[in-house]
C-alpha cells in the first residue's frame, strides 16, 4: 500500500515538474530567437551613404533605397532611418506621399532621443506629408514644430527648408498679411549659410515673384537680378531663362514696356532647346497692346498653349482683354475684364471658403481624435487590467503548484523515512539494549527512554499500513505521533555515562584523543556504538527524515579529520577498546 500511494505522487509531481521545465525552456528558446533577430545586416555605413547623395543627386538616393530589400532592415534605429531617407527620396523625386504612415517611424522613433537633426527632418517631411492630403492648418502646425527643434541645431539647411516649405504654403492660400514674405527671407538667411545655392535660388526667385504681385517693385528687381545671377554661377540655362521672363513681366507691371519686350524677345530668340513659358509670351502680347502694336499682340497672344486658352483662366482674360482694347473693340475688353476680375473674385472667394472648410474639417477631425483617444485610452486601461488580473492568476497558480509540490514532497519524504525504517531498524535486537538492566536507577531511566523512542518508530510503521491511501490524514498522524512522543529534555544525558561502562570506556577513549568534542557529538557517538541506524537516531532527534543525521556525521568526520567514514571510525574504536579490556 505506501509503495503505491509514493509510486502516485512522486508520478504526479514529476508530471508537473516535466511541464514547467518544458515551458521554461521554450521561453529561453523564443528570448534566443529574438535576440539573435534583431541583429542588423545593414552595413554601418550604407544608409548615411545614401543620405550623403540625398540632396545633390536624390534620383541615385532613391534607386539606392529601393535596391536594400526590407529583410535586412531589423533594428529600430535602422528602420527609422531608412523611413526618413524613402521619405525624403520620395518628395524630392516628385513622388506622391500619399499618407504619413511611413515617415510616423522615423518621428516615433527619434522624439525621445536627442537626435534633434533627425528628429527635426522627420517632423519636416511629415508636415510635406499632410500637407499633400490638403490638411493645411496642420502641417502649418507641425512645421512650426519641426522649426523649434531645428533651432536647436546647426542643421540650416533643414530650417531653411521648413520656412521656405512654409512661405510657399502661405503663399498659395493666399494669406494677405506677407508672412510668406518673411519666412522666404529667413530661407534664404539659412539657405546661404548652409552654401546650399540650388535652394537659395529658388527662395529668391519666389520671393521676387512674390514682390511683383505686391506692387514692390525695387525688391521684386532685386531679388529676380538675384536669381539671374545665381543661375549663371549655377550654370542652369532653364532657371536663367525663367527669370529673364520674370523681369519681363516686372518691366510690364512696371510700365517699362520696351524693356519688357526687349527681355522677353531675348527670350523666345535664345532660348534654343529650352521650353518657352506661356508667362513669355503673354507678357510680349500686353506689352505690344499697350505699345499700340494689335497685330503683334494677337501674333504672340496666338502662341499661348491652346489648352491654356479654353481653360479661360484669369491670366488668359487678362491678356485677351489688353488685345481687344489695342484693337479698338473696347465692348469685348470690358466684357473679359469683368470676367477676369469675376475670376480673381472666385479664386480668392474659393481660397476663403476651403479656408472655412478646413477649419470646420479641422474641427470634426479633432472631435474624432479625442473620441479615438477616450477609446484608446480606455482600451489600454481594460489591457493593462487584464495583464494585472493574467499575471495575478499566474501568480496564483505558481504558488498553488508550489504548495501542491512541496506537499507531495513532504508526503513522499516521510514514506521514504519509514520505508527507511522499516529496512533499518532492529527494534530490541540492540546490544546496549540487551546490556541494560535494572541495576541500577540510570540504567532503568535510558532503558525506558530508548524503549519509547522504539515504540514511536513502531507506531510510524504501523502509520505507513493504516493511512497508505489518504495522504492527508497520513501526515496529520505522522505529525501528531512525532510530537506525542517526543523525548524529553535530558533523557539521554546518561548515555555516555552508560555506553562508556558497558562498551570498555569507549567514551574515555574518544574524549582523550578528541578533547574538543561535545555534548551532542559525544551522544552522536554513543549511539553509533550501539548500532542505531541514521533513521532510528532522526526518530530519537524528532526528526522527520535521516537527512540532518548524515549531515551531523559529515561535520562530525570532518571535525575530527578522519580519512574514514565516522561509523568505521566509530567501529575500530570499540574493537580497540574491547582488545585492551580482554588484555587487562
Amino acid at each position: 500500500m505506501s509503495l503505491s500511494f509514493s509510486f502516485i505522487f512522486v508520478s504526479f509531481h514529476g508530471g508537473i515538474m516535466k511541464k514547467i521545465h518544458w515551458l521554461l525552456v521554450l521561453i529561453f528558446v523564443a528570448i534566443a530567437f529574438a535576440a539573435c533577430s534583431t541583429t542588423s545586416v545593414l552595413k554601418r555605413d550604407t544608409l548615411p551613404s545614401i543620405d550623403s547623395l540625398m540632396n545633390d543627386y536624390p534620383d541615385s538616393a532613391y534607386k539606392a533605397l529601393m535596391d536594400i530589400p526590407l529583410s535586412k532592415i531589423h533594428s529600430r534605429k535602422d528602420r527609422a532611418y531608412y523611413a526618413l531617407l524613402m521619405t525624403q527620396a520620395q518628395h524630392k523625386n516628385y513622388l506622391p506621399l500619399e499618407n504619413d504612415s511611413l515617415i510616423n517611424i522615423a518621428v516615433h522613433y527619434y522624439r525621445p532621443r536627442k537626435d534633434y537633426e533627425k528628429y527635426a527632418k522627420a517632423l519636416f517631411y511629415k508636415g510635406v506629408c499632410i500637407e499633400e492630403t490638403n490638411d493645411r492648418q496642420k502641417a502649418i502646425e507641425i512645421y512650426a514644430q519641426a522649426e523649434q527643434i531645428a533651432l536647436q541645431t546647426d542643421d540650416y539647411l533643414t530650417i531653411g527648408l521648413i520656412n521656405s516649405q512654409m512661405a510657399w504654403l502661405y503663399q498659395k492660400i493666399y494669406i494677405e498679411n506677407q508672412v510668406d514674405i518673411e519666412r522666404y527671407t529667413k530661407a534664404i538667411d539659412y539657405f546661404r549659410k548652409a552654401g546650399h545655392k540650388r535652394n537659395e535660388y529658388s527662395a529668391v526667385s519666389l520671393l521676387g515673384q512674390k514682390y511683383r504681385v505686391t506692387s514692390q517693385l525695387d525688391s521684386a528687381y532685386h531679388y529676380l537680378e538675384l536669381a539671374v545671377e545665381l543661375a549663371r554661377e549655377m550654370k542652369d540655362s532653364v532657371a536663367l531663362f525663367h527669370n529673364y521672363s520674370l523681369l519681363a513681366n516686372t518691366y510690364f507691371v512696371d510700365d517699362q514696356y520696351e524693356k519688357a519686350r526687349d527681355m522677353s524677345l531675348y527670350v523666345v530668340r535664345n532660348h534654343g532647346g529650352i521650353p518657352i513659358a506661356d508667362e513669355t509670351y503673354h507678357c510680349l502680347s500686353r506689352t505690344y497692346a499697350r505699345m499700340g502694336k494689335p497685330d503683334s499682340a494677337r501674333i504672340y497672344f496666338n502662341r499661348v498653349s491652346h489648352e491654356a486658352v479654353h481653360s479661360k483662366n484669369h491670366r488668359i482674360m487678362l491678356t485677351l482683354a489688353e488685345v481687344l482694347k489695342a484693337e479698338k473693340d473696347f465692348e469685348e475688353a470690358l466684357l473679359y475684364t469683368e470676367i477676369s476680375h469675376a475670376l480673381a473674385d472666385s479664386i480668392i472667394d474659393a481660397s476663403r471658403r476651403m479656408d472655412l472648410y478646413e477649419i470646420e474639417n479641422r474641427y470634426n477631425n479633432q472631435r474624432l481624435e479625442n473620441i479615438n483617444q477616450r477609446l484608446r485610452y480606455r482600451t489600454r486601461i481594460n489591457n493593462f487590467l487584464i495583464a494585472i488580473i493574467s499575471l495575478v492568476a499566474v501568480i496564483v497558480i505558481i504558488v498553488f503548484l508550489v504548495i501542491i509540490d512541496r506537499k507531495h514532497n513532504d508526503i513522499n519524504e516521510k514514506i521514504a523515512f519509514i520505508e527507511q525504517l522499516k529496512t533499518e531498524t532492529s527494534l530490541y535486537n540492540n546490544t546496549l539494549l540487551e546490556k541494560l538492566d535494572k541495576q541500577s536507577m540510570v540504567e532503568t531511566q535510558l532503558k525506558e527512554a530508548l524503549e519509547k523512542r522504539i515504540q514511536t518508530i513502531r507506531e510510524l510503521i504501523d502509520l505507513s499500513y493504516r493511512y497508505g491511501g489518504l495522504p492527508d490524514t497520513f501526515v496529520k498522524n505522522f505529525n501528531k505521533t512525532m510530537n506525542i512522543n517526543r523525548l524529553s529534555e535530558g533523557a539521554l544525558d546518561d548515555l555516555s555515562d552508560v555506553v562508556n561502562a558497558k562498551y570498555n570506556g569507549v567514551v574515555d577513549y574518544m574524549i582523550d584523543k578528541h578533547p574538543d568534542l561535545t555534548d551532542d557529538d559525544v551522544n552522536l557517538v554513543c549511539l553509533l556504538c550501539c548500532g542505531f541506524s541514521a533513521t532510528e537516531m532522526s526518530v530519537f532527534y524528532n526528526h522527520s527524515n535521516g537527512k540532518s543525521i548524515y549531515s551531523r556525521k559529515r561535520r562530525l568526520a570532518h571535525k575530527l579529520n578522519l580519512d574514514t567514514t565516522l561509523d568505521e571510525y566509530v567501529a575500530n574504536s570499540l574493537h580497540l577498546c574491547q582488545i585492551q579490556s580482554e588484555l587487562h
